[in-house]
């Protein structure tokens, strides 16, 4: 089984990202595209695990749909998929599996 991880935008999780490292490291200015791709390379050295994007879905397609035909999810695969809360830098995450009608 795969797990696969649906996010918001590149840059508008790359703007919550260097929003948050910014607090950290008061006083540098951090590159989006550098800490989104980051972040998917740590991400999928995780065995199964698939990162895909919002932009990269057929726009109007369903998720699920639009999983199986562009990045190979299958039935049983989780889809865990986060979504831009009312608070910027928050999420609002809800967890699926793909049936078997995906």
């Amino acid at each position: 089984m795969s797990t696969f991880y649906l996010l918001p935008p590149r840059a508008y999780l790359g703007e919550c990202i260097a929003t948050y490292l910014q607090g950290l490291f008061p006083g540098l200015t951090w590159d989006n595209r550098d800490l989104t791709e980051t972040l998917t390379a740590a991400a999928i050295r995780h065995a199964g695990v698939h990162v895909v994007y919002r932009e990269e879905l057929p726009e109007g397609d369903e998720p699920a749909r639009a999983l199986a035909d562009g990045f190979g999810a299958e039935p049983g695969d989780e889809v865990i998929e986060l979504h831009a809360a009312q608070r910027p830098g928050e999420f609002v995450v809800r967890r699926w599996q793909l049936g078997t009608a995906a």
